[in-house]
């Protein structure tokens, strides 16, 4: 059995350095020249007291670091737009630069410790809600992966002669992130992970309970002036991987689903995963034919004009627990997105 040398990549540290030196070399001001964009939108999942225990630190953000996030992006004189705003102004080509905020899965932090913190700025945001996390019936393997990285000093995938050392917090955190890497690159590693899981008793429904929003939860949300709800799909699957009518099921259903208990519109959608590898120009299609109005992706890049035209395939960029002046200052400039697409076009699409 290969066990994985963590320490061989350590992708937040070269993430660090190189948004240190942008920053403080002025290089990142004349990246934004090309690549900043007219706004962006920011991409989050759960929002915790504390992020300083979960191996899944990827996932979470502490309400400290939210707040800290929305006050430097204010001072940089971003306005907080809803995603209809953010739609307008693409298409009125108005000059204002601009941040939206999104979590995604439906957690039930979302409405005891996000909004409270939104409230305070004036900020909206959206929630794109997956069926089975309110109805508790989601695969919900990144949370079964968590339990598994933090009661274990050693993970095992015998099947792919695989073992991670994870003793410590940085390596549990590294041994999460490389596992979660490897099935966004090959979602066949997740029948392995399951079995994992479940050999170990760790009850993933249990944690989904925990962690989710209810259907009461999802009303007081939808209800409130700054929260826009949005679809998720209803299994949280990799649609690329399914055929076109279970793409249109996922997304139909899920709408019908949360129209229903809301009463309001669902006007916005969210890939599941969101990267190449999860959705393309086929999902983008039957999500447009489904009725959605917008779709977010994780393909990282700040938002042009020519998103207007494209308002199925919007990039967004992931709002770190971890995020420092020097890299939000590299995300609103698009230094990333040139360095990803190696200085060629800044316009992210599918």
């Amino acid at each position: 059995m290969t066990t994985v040398n963590q320490k061989q990549t350590m992708p937040p540290l070269v993430r660090t350095a190189v948004s240190v030196g942008a920053h403080f070399s002025g290089l990142s001001r004349l990246v934004a020249a090309r690549y900043g964009g007219r706004g962006m939108i920011f991409a989050l999942h759960s929002v915790v007291d504390d992020d300083a225990f979960y191996p899944d630190y990827t996932l979470r953000c502490s309400t400290d670091r939210l707040e800290w996030a929305l006050g430097w992006l204010r001072d940089e004189g971003l306005d907080f737009v809803s995603l209809d705003e953010a739609v307008r102004r693409l298409g009125e080509n108005d000059p204002r630069p601009f941040a939206c905020f999104t979590l995604d899965d439906g957690y039930a932090d979302n409405l005891t410790r996000a909004l409270p913190v939104m409230e305070r700025f004036g900020a909206p945001f959206a929630v794109f809600v997956t069926t089975g996390m309110v109805t508790r019936e989601i695969d919900g393997w990144w949370f079964g992966l968590a339990a598994l990285v933090r009661s274990y000093d050693r993970i095992e995938l015998p099947a792919s002669s695989l073992s991670f050392d994870c003793p410590d917090l940085p390596r549990k955190r590294l041994a999460f992130r490389t596992i979660e890497a490897m099935v966004h690159k090959d979602f066949s590693l997740l029948t392995q992970l399951r079995e994992a899981i479940a050999k170990s008793r760790i009850d993933c429904r249990a944690l989904v309970d925990r962690e989710a929003l209810s259907e009461a939860q999802l009303r007081r949300l939808a209800r409130h002036p700054l929260v826009t709800i949005g679809g998720h799909t209803t299994t949280h699957r990799n649609l690329a991987e399914a055929p076109a009518p279970a793409v249109e099921w996922e997304m139909a259903e899920n709408r019908r689903f949360l129209q229903e208990i809301t009463g309001q519109p669902i006007d916005h959608f969210a890939y599941p995963f969101g990267h190449a590898r999860a959705c393309g120009e086929r999902e983008a299609r039957i999500c447009r034919e489904v009725g959605f109005r917008t779709a977010v992706t994780t393909r990282a890049g700040t938002l042009f004009a020519e998103h207007a035209h494209e308002l199925h395939a919007l990039p967004r960029l992931h709002l770190a627990g971890d995020d420092t002046p020097s890299t939000l200052r590299c995300k609103v400039d698009g230094v990333y997105r040139a360095i990803q697409s190696r200085f060629g076009d800044p316009v992210a699409r599918m």
